[in-house]
């Protein structure tokens, strides 16, 4: 790659840190298994520890190939053959609250087909979600709910935002995905996460919490102001977000949102993508078992309402992006790129064509600038 071409990335960095949009941030490009750029901006460091929120998503997409690989996980089987709470989910439609017709499959919790939302105002579905969520929290903090499956039993409660099957929707699917890991495998799914993804990957630093002797690498959480300046997050944004205590255990290992990770750590995930399953000659699963968990999963209705930011040209599977469409993306990246994000601004993508990926990391609540995040990836693929 052209060295010259990838520094114009300090360039586009510093030109933001010196608006005032950003001050902490790493980003590491790696090209064909070697490392051709890698930064860090004060006051984030080589090992700062991020939250990575919905890249969480891609470790438990990995996880479930895992049992899937084992003839342990049907993706036609329905979600309540292990969370018995699913057979009788309701529909929030604006006719009114219907009982769902339609089951959940395991194969919608992977592919957010599941219409299982998010806490939210808008709709009755995001609302129900929200009393129960909040309820969810209060229930397994006192010890009403005893574990990771409890709650996800409870989420049931909340009511769907379409038929299952029928559209997408970003949501707790990932979560409940974790709960099902749990059912099959009788462990909790930070222990299976341990033993059969992060051990292997030399995921060291990845977890649901910071280990107290790394607290001091935790990366700074922001905010940004009302005129659009970050600064240090006050402790109701770490409320919000759910990062007061990052050091104490989970009240619910969410596979949707709940890992912090580094962005070393990222960069082996990155390459056991790019190595077809594989890392360092260890194979977590095969290459047609990775084949099909990157490849695009959405169907002609499903995609009408795929309207997340940052997605045209794109499609969706296994919690991934997937790029099938440059033109319509006004992307240089390739076919098949796939990619991932975080609601505080964590993003990646592995482009297998190229054997290329790039990492970039923050802690801004309020996620991703997609303008920016598009400048980057420009200029990854234009130092080619």
């Amino acid at each position: 790659m052209n060295s010259r071409k990838l520094a114009r990335l300090d360039t586009l960095i510093e030109d933001r840190r010196e608006k005032g949009k950003l001050q902490g941030a790493t980003i590491v490009v790696e090209h064909k298994g070697k490392r051709v750029y890698e930064n860090h901006y004060e006051p984030d460091r080589e090992d700062s520890i991020y939250k990575i929120f919905g890249m969480t998503k891609l470790v438990t997409s990995l996880a479930s190939m895992i049992l899937y690989e084992r003839g342990e996980l049907d993706l036609w089987s329905k979600v309540s053959d292990y969370l018995p709470a699913f057979a009788d989910c309701k529909v929030a439609s604006p006719e009114g609250i219907t009982k769902a017709t339609n089951p959940i499959l395991v194969k919608d919790l992977l592919n957010m087909t599941s219409g299982i939302v998010y806490s939210g105002d808008f709709g009755e579905a995001e609302r129900s979600m929200g009393r129960v969520y909040k309820e969810a929290k209060i229930q397994r903090q006192s010890g009403i709910l005893k574990t990771n499956v409890d709650v996800c039993n409870k989420l049931a409660e909340g009511y769907l935002a379409f038929e299952p099957g029928t559209g997408f929707r970003d949501g707790h699917s990932a979560d409940i995905m974790a709960g099902v890991i749990e059912v099959i495998t009788g462990k909790n799914y930070s222990d299976f996460l341990r033993k059969e993804v992060f051990s292997h990957l030399n995921m060291e630093d990845t977890g649901f919490k910071i280990d107290d002797s790394k607290a001091f690498r935790q990366a700074v959480l922001y905010r940004s102001d009302k005129s659009g300046k970050v600064v240090r997050a006050e402790e109701d944004v770490k409320r919000r977000l759910e990062m007061e205590t990052p050091t104490a255990t989970a009240w619910f290992e969410m596979g949707g949102s709940g890992l912090y990770s580094t962005a070393n750590d990222l960069a082996h995930f990155g390459q056991m993508l790019l190595n077809k399953g594989s890392y360092h000659g260890k194979e977590l699963i095969g290459k047609r078992t990775l084949a099909y968990m990157t490849m695009p999963q959405l169907n002609a209705q499903q995609l009408q309402s795929f309207d997340i930011e940052g997605a045209a040209g794109y499609n969706y599977g296994n919690y991934f992006r997937v790029l099938t469409d440059p033109a319509m993306a006004a992307s240089n990246g390739s076919i098949g790129e796939c990619s991932g994000d975080g609601k505080a601004g964590t993003y990646m993508f592995v482009d297998p064509a190229e054997e290329l990926i790039m990492i970039y990391m923050q802690q801004i609540e309020g996620g991703c600038d997609y303008s920016f995040i598009r400048a980057m990836r420009q200029i990854v693929y234009g130092a080619i």
